[in-house]
């Protein structure tokens, strides 16, 4: 059983995006080309499943004018993972995403069809959570479950797509880089430097000296996080996975956004496991392990040596 996402914190991103929802998702937003709608119910519960290009949608909101908008937004978000990863390689079958209306509806889902996962998920506090290409989420308001709803998305293209090499910390760092959204009457716009919960919880670990290491950062996983069942912690790991995404794409003058690159075209191109494993030979040697072996293939560096950057990063970020 594969898993890729714990996604286990309250979403609210900023004002702009509070007032803007109903762009996102509402009846002028969204988009018929290639959706068709029907009833579904199952175990006790009812609702609609409505399915797009790329995505079969469950759901059992009461919402329907937010319900209306998922199959334009849910697109849009597919096209920005397409940008962000290219790949030859598209999905042989559509994405399932099973939203609830409320958190009680989705602990009885998950009890019934995941109850190895159960001892991991029943942590999750808001949001949901990803195995293989379905996600398993719930409805908290409109502004925290579109951006859920975004960041678990990544996790199931990434699977789709065939992607199995990619390390925690990016495939992490990248669904929240996916969860920023500005809506509007065009709808949904990416906006992955601006992600404002992040950023607030990254200046509540600055401000308390909380901040993990990098190498403490990429040597855990969002379960590891999860099943602490501290949220403190699990806001930031997934604050700091995000910051390092966007330090290495977009940070210092964007002086790593050619190395990060080429780890993306790696990753798509089915090179990135080959070049590492070559790489950790001479990590091994040094005493490090798989996270070393990254660094020094791609940004020839150690993360030790990236530490001062990288917190130079948050400071600015964080408006300190």
């Amino acid at each position: 059983m594969t898993r890729h996402a714990f996604f286990a914190g309250f979403l609210l991103l900023d004002g702009l995006l509070l007032a803007g929802t109903v762009g996102c998702a509402s009846p002028q937003g969204r988009s018929r080309s290639n959706t068709s709608v029907s009833d579904w119910s199952q175990d006790g519960l009812t609702g609609r499943q409505i399915k797009t290009e790329h995505f079969d949608i469950i759901s059992t909101l009461t919402d329907r004018a937010f319900e209306d908008g998922l199959p334009n937004f849910l697109e849009r978000a597919f096209e920005r993972y397409e940008s962000t990863l290219p790949t030859s390689e598209k999905p042989l079958e559509r994405m399932q995403v099973y939203l609830f209306a409320c958190r009680p509806q989705w602990e009885l889902f998950t009890q019934r069809r995941y109850p190895a996962g159960w001892s991991t998920y029943h942590h999750i506090r808001a949001g949901g959570f990803t195995e293989g290409s379905t996600a398993v989420l719930f409805f908290t308001d409109r502004a925290a479950t579109l951006a859920t709803l975004a960041h678990e998305g990544w996790h199931q293209y990434v699977h789709a797509v065939g992607i199995r090499a990619m390390p925690p910390w990016l495939h992490e760092g990248l669904a929240c880089y996916h969860e920023a959204v500005q809506c509007g009457n065009a709808g949904p716009v990416f906006t992955p430097q601006a992600n404002g919960y992040r950023i607030g919880h990254l200046r509540d670990a600055v401000q308390r000296d909380r901040l993990l290491s990098i190498h403490e950062l990429v040597s855990t996983d969002a379960g590891e996080a999860v099943r602490k069942d501290n949220s403190t912690i699990v806001q930031t790991y997934y604050s700091q996975v995000w910051a390092l995404v966007t330090f290495l794409r977009h940070g210092a003058g964007a002086r790593r956004a050619a190395e990060f690159e080429h780890m993306m075209s790696d990753l798509a191109d089915g090179k990135f496991a080959a070049r590492v494993s070559a790489a950790q030979l001479v990590a091994s040697r040094n005493g490090g392990g798989s996270a070393e072996a990254i660094f020094a293939a791609y940004f020839g560096c150690t993360p030790e040596q990236l530490e001062k950057s990288y917190y130079d990063h948050l400071v600015r970020v964080t408006g300190y």
